[in-house]
């Protein structure tokens, strides 16, 4: 094994030269099945049909959005301004979009072109159900990502909020309890996440809230809506730092990624230093002081070429990259949606 003091012999046709330790990469990373339909359905939009602008990016992934602009997508901040810069279709992205844009576009006469990841319409869909129930709905993730907003714009009540901490809920004690300014849950109460959020974190959300509601005859609901694709990346970079030992992660992602930065996350909730990069360059050399096992992973929007340009730069920087490359290609493989 590397250790982060032991230099690495390795030998070359002109003789042996000295590496600093070497690469490992994550067996789950990079673009997941729900990013490449988007993209996909986007791309031949745009290459059969002509410009078309996607209400915000359709991934986030900057390098991903400047390529999309150079083949006529580019995204813009409403129906309107879309209309506006000339557009005649619009697209939803994949994080989805609340059931009011359908009419916008219909208003304004342009077409609409959906690239909702179907997981994502699983979860606006189960919050639809769950407010036909009854229940009062809270989203747990980000309540300015647009997932989060399209999930309670499905939802179609106003009995719906979106929080991280039970602390921000609007209530503050248990069902049963009494006093000045106390305020409890109602009956029913139901838990769906973003997609891209940590099932540890969720889960020790969900045990909090529920201690509040189930007192006095209470109704709670958990439905794990976190996406496979998303726990398979954070269980595969657990298996880095468990197995491996790696002694440093770089998570490669956008940084408007909200899966990129629960890798981050996971890895300095484990020990590990560990950094949320978009691009080589952002590499401090003093993060490498040291270290002979880099750790790499990248979010479910992260192309291929841009998780190669990193460990290209850490092979530039003396580090052994992975043998075969960054992945196994399977020819054969079908994504399941």
């Amino acid at each position: 094994m590397v250790t982060a003091t032991t230099d690495v012999a390795i030998a070359t046709g002109t003789g042996t030269s000295t590496r600093r330790g070497r690469v490992v990469v994550a067996t789950e990373l990079g673009y997941c099945w729900g990013v490449r339909r988007a993209l996909d359905i986007v791309q031949s939009a745009a290459d059969a049909g002509g410009p078309i602008a996607p209400i915000g990016d359709v991934i986030h992934n900057p390098q991903v959005v400047i390529r999309l602009r150079e083949r006529g997508v580019e995204g813009a901040a409403s129906v309107e301004e879309a209309v506006d810069r000339g557009f005649r279709r619009v697209a939803i992205t994949a994080h989805g979009m609340g059931p009011h844009l359908a009419g916008e576009a219909a208003q304004a006469g342009v077409e609409l072109v959906d690239t909702t990841c179907p997981l994502v319409t699983k979860v606006q869909r189960l919050a639809q159900k769950l407010a036909r129930q009854g229940y009062f709905i809270v989203v747990y993730g980000d309540s300015y990502h647009p997932e989060v907003r399209s999930v309670i714009g499905w939802s179609g009540t106003s009995k719906a909020i979106a929080v991280k901490k039970v602390s921000d809920l609007p209530w503050n004690a248990a069902r049963g309890q009494a006093g000045p300014d106390t305020v409890t849950p109602p009956r029913k109460v139901a838990v769906v996440s973003q997609t891209t959020k940590n099932v540890d974190e969720l889960m020790a959300f969900a045990r909090e809230l529920q201690a509040m509601v189930i007192p006095e005859g209470g109704e709670f609901r958990l439905c794990n809506t976190i996406c496979e694709p998303t726990s398979e990346r954070q269980n595969a970079l657990k298996r880095l730092i468990e197995d491996e030992q790696v002694e440093l992660i770089l998570a490669i992602g956008g940084k408007k990624s909200s899966n990129t930065a629960r890798l981050a996350e996971v890895g300095q909730s484990l020990g590990v230093p560990s950094h949320h990069i978009e691009r080589p360059e952002e590499i401090d050399p003093s993060w490498l002081d040291g270290v002979g096992l880099v750790g790499v992973t990248a979010g479910a929007s992260t192309p291929d070429d841009v998780i190669q340009a990193v460990v290209d730069e850490l092979d530039r920087r003396g580090y052994i990259p992975p043998e075969g490359g960054i992945r196994q290609i399977d020819p054969d493989y079908v994504p399941a949606f």
